[in-house]
């Protein structure tokens, strides 16, 4: 009896062991959750975004392959990929990649710091400067987020990827609507942070936005803070 009770004893042990390891085991393997993928439009590595990504995404540099992303990062944008996405323009691979995913409404996020135009300031001429400025707004009324480096990881984690992609982002524009019936709209070609802070003191809490209008990253950002409502006329 005692020896069957030591071989029940330890038959029992082993048991409880194994299911104890397996339950230990069993977490990592269904916790794991799949990243989202960020995919990087850049020729050359760039470890800095790709260390301020990694822990959040799972990060990957674009090629012809790709077909679809969750984040799409511009690292730099050169003249003419500028030019291009702002007259829609659809040149190249790259070309249709961002205006694809802006469609689908993916996020797509691009880095101050890689205006390329902006280096020439000092030299270009007012007009030419003043030109590449409109389309860097014409991409920010797309749905393209422009931001610093350090904004990046921020950017790209924010939830509501409807609101810059839905009309109330590029709405952001040109509209604020009223508490009455009637909606005012804005219809000037640039919609600029202080023009929509003037209509904020009248407590309105949305807007009506020109269809053709630029909203500012500001203004965007504002009407995003504000939680006003904007409707694209």
């Amino acid at each position: 009896m005692n020896i069957e009770a030591l071989d029940r004893s330890a038959i029992i042990e082993a048991v409880t062991a194994e299911v104890i390891k397996r339950l230990g085991q069993s977490p990592s393997n269904d916790a794991t959750v799949p990243k989202k993928l960020a995919v990087l439009l850049a020729v050359e590595p760039v470890p800095e975004l790709e260390g301020l990504l990694g822990q959040n995404f799972e990060v990957r540099y674009y090629d012809e392959s790709l077909r679809d992303c969750d984040v799409l990062i511009i690292p730099k944008l050169c003249l003419q990929l500028l030019s291009n996405l702002a007259n829609g323009i659809s040149a190249g691979q790259r070309e249709r990649f961002i205006l694809t995913m802006l469609l689908k409404g993916r996020r797509v996020v691009a880095l101050e710091e890689g205006l390329l135009y902006r280096k020439y300031k000092s030299t270009a001429p007012v007009l030419l400067y003043k030109q590449f400025d409109e389309y860097s707004d014409k991409l920010s009324s797309f749905g393209i987020r422009m931001v610093k480096t350090a904004k990046l990881l921020t950017a790209c984690l924010e939830d509501g990827r409807a609101d810059d992609a839905s009309p109330s982002s590029s709405a952001i524009e040109h509209a604020i609507a009223l508490p009455q019936p009637e909606l005012l709209t804005l219809t000037s070609k640039v919609v600029t942070e202080s023009q929509l802070k003037k209509y904020r003191l009248q407590h309105r809490k949305e807007i009506g936005i020109d269809r053709h209008s630029i909203i500012t990253p500001l203004a965007q950002d504002y009407l995003r803070m504000q939680q006003i409502r904007v409707h694209r006329t």
